[in-house]
């Protein structure tokens, strides 16, 4: 079975019908992210637009639980696609398939169901471009450590020193201290033999790794808010890729990220994927 995450981009891609159509044992892995921006802009039409491949294959799609869900899981890398999976959010999702060609038809009701989804989906990302702000000043705080011939050797993208892997390593931790922290079900770090295997410090590997980027680039101290957000929600598609079998995305970003951080995983902690 082989099971990759899927970004926005991708679901309205060919590449997915085909993908899908070459075997029933591969799956589709569907984010809350991705569900959110499903609902962006005119919700009725790109929630119609967005699942229409899936829908013609809905056993071989997978929703995950919230995200706040899985942040507060322990590290078990046994069963960890499985307990990341909601099976009740799958099973609604198949069923809602079958309603699907009902609201494309014009039935009101469902119709009005997903344009109170949108607005949910609206108001979260409204959120999101609240904290892209902040999110942006961290960027050239988490990177103060390299130098200006490491980030030179990080712009060339040169084989990584073994220094300049121990400080992305080193940012790495100390993004996730943060976030364990921050978080209400855990408030600290897991022992090391969880740690790799927790979603915090695999979305805390991937920020860090984005920071960089950006950091190689000038900063981001300038860019728009709602390029941050964007980059904030590839960042979260990399990290749940590291936790499945790939991503599948048409983002230069979003899979150099992912690749980058399921390359380090498996170097630094064993096989990152399975």
């Amino acid at each position: 079975m082989k099971r990759m995450v899927v970004d926005k981009n991708y679901l309205e891609s060919e590449d997915l019908r085909a993908y899908l159509a070459e075997s029933r044992d591969n799956f589709a892995v569907v984010t809350d992210y991705a569900q959110l921006e499903m609902l962006k802009g005119n919700a009725l039409v790109n929630i119609l637009k967005s699942t229409e491949i899936l829908a013609q294959y809905p056993k071989q799609v997978l929703i995950l639980k919230p995200i706040d869900v899985i942040s507060g899981m322990k590290g078990k890398k046994k069963g960890r696609k499985k307990r990341f999976t909601s099976g009740r959010a799958t099973r609604s999702f198949r069923k809602w398939c079958r309603k699907r060609t009902r609201a494309k038809a014009g039935e009101k009701r469902l119709q009005q169901q997903i344009i109170d989804a949108g607005k949910e989906a609206a108001a979260q990302l409204a959120d999101m471009l609240e904290n892209a702000q902040t999110f942006a000043e961290n960027i050239d705080e988490a990177t103060k450590r390299f130098t200006k011939e490491e980030l030179e050797i990080l712009r060339q993208h040169k084989p990584l020193p073994p220094d300049i892997v121990v400080k992305i390593l080193e940012g790495t931790m100390d993004l996730a201290k943060q976030f364990f922290a921050l978080h209400s079900d855990i408030g600290q770090l897991p022992s090391s033999e969880e740690l790799p295997h927790t979603f915090i410090f695999r979305f805390s590997l991937c920020a860090y790794l984005h920071a960089l980027r950006w950091a190689v680039a000038g900063g981001a101290k300038d860019a728009r808010l709602e390029r941050i957000r964007n980059d904030i929600i590839d960042v979260t598609f990399a990290a749940y890729a590291t936790c499945f079998d790939g991503l599948l995305s048409k983002d230069d970003m979003a899979n150099e990220l992912y690749e980058n951080a399921d390359f380090l995983l498996k170097n630094a902690y064993g096989p990152g994927k399975k």
